[in-house]
């Protein structure tokens, strides 16, 4: 090939061998050879998962594993984040896939904490099939961690990086930006509703006299994209490792787009190892601290809604839904800038967001600490025994506090609320202590290999959760439990749990091309315990097997088409005993408004009915890897197939038992796919180069197909929006899970039929469906290029297939400021795809093509927010999701001095550009999500696909890097 008019690039085809020798770290820590195993597994090297840079492990990961999912759903100074592996395995359960760190089962949150310059490797097993050793545990498949453990050569090496990253809001609704503040055509000027004259650029009043009022420059403004601030990330890390010792210490300090979001997280992470003859010891620790200090959505949405505040969702709905010629960044100073004072506030029908970000925050710090001992002894050649001690312990105290303020009168005069001062001290402990003990045996007998695991383990886990808090300060900003009016409120909740098990497992190897794996694991679980009668002792068994093709049949042996051809399948049990302590028990909680005084009073929890079991999961999967051109080509494909059976779900009961709802085994549903990587690896080298392209597809399904006699449907959860009904629903014969909400009431044509005298359509009673809320196809495209010290990889991702539900953009309809809302500029329109009751021919339609809607502030403000149909988009997206592009500096440029040993720079991005559909005016599809403040980071809901305002909006990310090694 010639580039240019005098450059050229030799191609050729070069072999790659990584296929047949590539090693998977699998269950309990063990290594085996990818090409023996009879499930689906996935490496990502180190360098995948760190050349962005990210602060969340877990965006290193996403698009680059097929079956993994991970979803971004907030922006925020925590980056949290949704995973699943191939679907779910639980309809109201926890479907968080298990952590292993060093071969230690740790808490998923754990991912936002690492260090990811600490990683050595990182091994995904898909299905429970590849786990089932580990049992209830790995039911939704594993994410192994592997961190450094020492330098390469064993000489003491020094590492310095530090990583500098802007972010900025990348996706904001879009808004209509012809009309200001009013109603039906006329100016108010204290209106947050934008539905008054057409902009004209004169000088209009804002405020509400006799409070403070200034004139502004009747037109839009661009104050709601300016209120974000640009977030900046700081990394710095150092590193030292010799033979067998690594050091690390990590500083990752970000600051948000939200005003004074901050978190600053330090980590230490120190592994040894020490060999003694047949001896070998090794300790790993580490420890993570965070502390931050970010604004509370969630205590600001619940004083609204509670106080019948305009506005009942979060910050974007307060900055969104102001009026575009309103200047909002004026409002920083509420303190000494009148109009921006809660009492003189320009509109009654908000709050100034800069005051809310003020007087709402949650603050506070949280700890990490991971400690594992291991000690192995080689009693004799075919014989390793091994002892494993493991503490997780995580500890969480933060306050959340509201400074609070008194209306003057002129506040009272317009009705504006007193917001009392309150404060909540929460603490939570969490500690999981795990010690096992296993053997195994690796012996040949002619042409069989024989591999052998048995052991057991113990784990418990222990959790405190204190949430004292006073709902009245008396001393305004005194936060002290003690100065308070009333009685204290929240409570102490602690819970421990025990987990025993036997697990083993059984290995035939015949001649290298035949492999089968046999395990079993029996489990004795105290959240099932109730009496002797319970079962809380329960089986687990398993297959899996391959044959390499290439190796057992003499024609394809050494052929140069076909380098390397391998069939696979395997089949597991397993189940998911997680349901919490005491979930058997029938439990009391504080009731509503007790205690009174000094008089207790309790409401029962739900009831356990008959004796309940795991949920259990039948877990099949056939997959077939090849490679091809001397393993240039590399393609793994595998099918999955899921019966989840026995779940658990909560049925509602009469209110005369007493009980809030009984806990039940009934529901069943079963989860597929497919999933496809591919590699080319090199697609074309040339000298001092290659250029490398991977891709990877899943295609996942689900059927909900019983759910408790009398019952065809269940609710996962709610967008809080009552006008519209809107629900994750779980249904018999629909995916877990659909969106259900309104509609209008449709002819048999799908025409929404209309009032003929005023246009307006009509709701119907009856709620519908209107699609699945997880995507069914995920594709990931990663070309790279790599010219002698030079490296350029780009990560492009598609998800299709299913729907959201924007929240944000029903409020916008509301206020005016939804771009739609000024449809045909706000002149009589008739509404697109609709019909009119024949009145001659009864159950006929006509179509309409002339009756109008003559009042679009009533439409819009009415019927039209009440149909959530039209706020439910397809979330389809195609989005650039990482840019890296790097330089290592030539060794040449180096070899005069002795101290440096390598230096590489980088330019890196990560969401930098997203692709929706049209009809999507509103955000990023992928934040649809609740996160939990209990664990940023990481959110284990159940819950799609419904937009909820309380989050941040989609960010982009740019910034560099530079690494030195001594």
């Amino acid at each position: 090939a010639v580039i240019g008019s005098n450059t050229v690039v030799n191609a050729t085809l070069s072999s790659d061998l990584q296929t047949l020798n590539e090693v998977v770290v699998t269950a309990l820590g063990i290594q085996r050879e990818k090409k023996d195993l009879g499930y689906a597994t996935t490496n990502v090297t180190a360098r995948e998962i760190t050349q962005a840079s990210p602060v969340n492990v877990a965006n290193g990961l996403q698009g680059k594993v097929s079956g993994l999912n991970i979803t971004t759903i907030n922006s925020g100074v925590f980056e949290d984040v949704k995973i699943n592996l191939r679907g779910i395995r639980s309809l109201t359960g926890n479907n968080n896939p298990l952590l292993l760190i060093d071969g230690v089962p740790s808490q998923l949150s754990y991912l936002s904490t690492l260090n990811p310059n600490d990683i050595e490797s990182s091994s995904i097993l898909k299905g429970a099939s590849a786990a089932a050793i580990y049992g209830p545990d790995a039911r939704n498949g594993v994410i192994v961690i592997t961190t450094k453990k020492g330098s390469a050569d064993g000489k003491p090496e020094i590492t310095l990086k530090n990583s500098t990253q802007f972010t900025s809001v990348s996706m904001f609704p879009k808004f209509q930006e012809q009309f200001g503040s009013g109603g039906n055509g006329a100016y108010t000027p204290y209106e947050n509703w934008s539905w008054g004259p057409e902009f004209d650029g004169s000088q209009q009043v804002i405020g509400h006299a006799p409070a403070a009022t200034i004139e502004v420059p009747y037109r839009s403004n661009k104050s709601r994209e300016e209120f974000w601030n640009t977030g900046v990330t700081l990394q710095n890390d150092i590193s030292f490792a010799a033979k067998d010792f690594f050091l690390s210490i990590q500083d990752a300090n970000v600051t948000g787009i939200v005003p004074d979001d901050k978190n600053r997280r330090t980590s230490i992470r120190l592994n040894s190892s020490k060999e003694y003859g047949r001896f070998k010891a090794s300790f790993n620790t580490f420890y993570a601290q965070s502390n931050y200090n970010v604004f509370d959505d969630d205590a600001m949405s619940d004083y609204n809604a509670n106080n019948n505040v305009g506005l009942n969702g979060g910050l974007q709905n307060l900055i969104y839904n102001t009026p575009a010629h309103v200047p909002l960044t004026s409002f920083k100073d509420f303190v000494n800038n009148p109009i921006a004072e809660y009492n003189n506030y320009f509109t009654d029908y908000g709050l100034n967001p800069y005051f809310a970000l003020d007087n709402w925050r949650r603050s506070g710090k949280r700890e990490n600490l991971q400690s594992v001992l291991e000690l192995n002894f080689k009693a004799a050649d075919w014989l390793n025994l091994t002892y494993r001690a493991s503490l997780n312990l995580s500890l969480t105290n933060d306050r959340n506090t509201s400074k609070g303020e008194i209306p003057d009168a002129t506040g009272l005069s317009r009705s504006f609320k007193i917001i009392p001062g309150t404060l909540l001290e929460r603490s939570a402990r969490n500690s999981q202590l795990q010690s096992e003990f296993f053997a195994r045996f690796d012996k040949t007998f002619g042409d069989f290999k024989v591999n052998a695991v048995a052991g057991t383990s113990i784990r418990e886990r222990e959790t405190r959760l204190s949430t004292p808090s006073a709902a009245n300060l008396v001393v305004p900003e005194l936060f002290n439990l003690s100065n308070r009016a009333g009685e204290l409120g929240g409570g102490v909740t602690p819970t421990k749990t025990r987990l025993g098990a036997y697990f083993g497992s059984v290995g035939l190897n015949y001649k290298g091309w035949a492999n089968v794996e046999f395990t079993a694991r029996n489990d004795r679980s105290s959240e099932l315990f109730l009496t002797e009668d319970s079962e809380y002792s329960y089986f687990y068994p398993g297959v899996n097997a391959s044959i390499v093709l290439t190796d057992a049949i003499d024609f394809l042996k050494n052929n140069d088409v076909l380098s390397f051809f391998k069939i696979r399948g395997a089949w597991s049990k397993s189940g998911n005993a997680d349901i919490g302590a005491y979930a058997l028990n029938s439990t009391f909680s504080q009731g509503a408004g007790f205690p009174f005084g000094s008089l207790p009073g309790f409401s029962a929890d739900g009831v356990s009915v008959g004796i309940l079991t795991p949920e259990f999961i039948n877990s099949t999967e056939l997959g077939f890897d090849m490679s091809f051109a001397k393993n240039r080509i590399n393609l793994e494909a595998t099918y999955f197939y899921q019966d989840n059976t026995d779940q658990l779900i909560t049925i509602n009961t009469s209110s005369a038992t007493g009980y809030q709802g009984a806990r039940v085994n009934a529901a069943s549903f079963i989860n597929k796919g497919f999933e496809l990587d591919l590699s080319l690896t090199p697609l074309v080298a040339f000298r001092d180069g290659k250029i490398n392209f991977k891709a990877n597809a899943t295609y996942n399904d689900s059927e909900i197909t019983k759910i408790y006699p009398g019952l065809d449907e269940i609710s996962i959860g709610g967008s809080g929006d009552t006008r519209n009904a809107v629900i994750n629903a779980g249904i018999i014969g629909q995916p877990a899970f659909v969106i259900k909400g309104t509609d209008y009431l449709r002819d048999n044509l799908g025409r929404a039929i209309v009032n003929p005298n005023t246009g307006f359509p009509s709701l119907d009673p009856t709620t519908q469906q209107f699609g699945r809320t997880m995507p069914k196809w995920i594709i990931g495209l990663n070309p790279s290029v790599t010219w002698k010290g030079i490296s350029l990889s780009a990560l492009f991702e598609y998800r299709g297939g299913h729907y959201a539900y924007s929240d944000l953009g029903n409020s916008m309809s509301w206020t005016g400021v939804n771009y739609l809302s000024a449809t045909n500029n706000r002149y009589p329109f008739v509404l697109p795809n609709s019909s009119y009751a024949d009145p001659s021919n009864p159950g006929s339609y006509i179509a309409n093509n002339n009756i109008a809607i003559n009042n679009t502030n009533n439409f819009f403000t009415d019927v039209y927010m009440d149909a959530a149909s039209n706020f439910i988009i397809k979330a389809t997206s195609w989005r650039f999701r990482e840019l890296a592009l790097s330089y290592d500096i030539p060794q040449s440029l180096l070899a005069k001095q002795d101290i440096v040993k390598g230096i590489s720079v980088a330019f890196v991005g990560r969401n930098l550009f997203l692709w929706v559909p049209k009809t999507n005016l509103y955000s990023d599809p992928e934040f649809t999500g609740t996160t939990p403040a209990s664990e940023p980071g990481i959110t284990s809901t159940n819950q799609n696909g419904l937009g909820d305002p309380q989050i941040n909006p989609a960010v982009r990310t740019l910034g560099g890097s530079i690494t030195v090694k001594f």
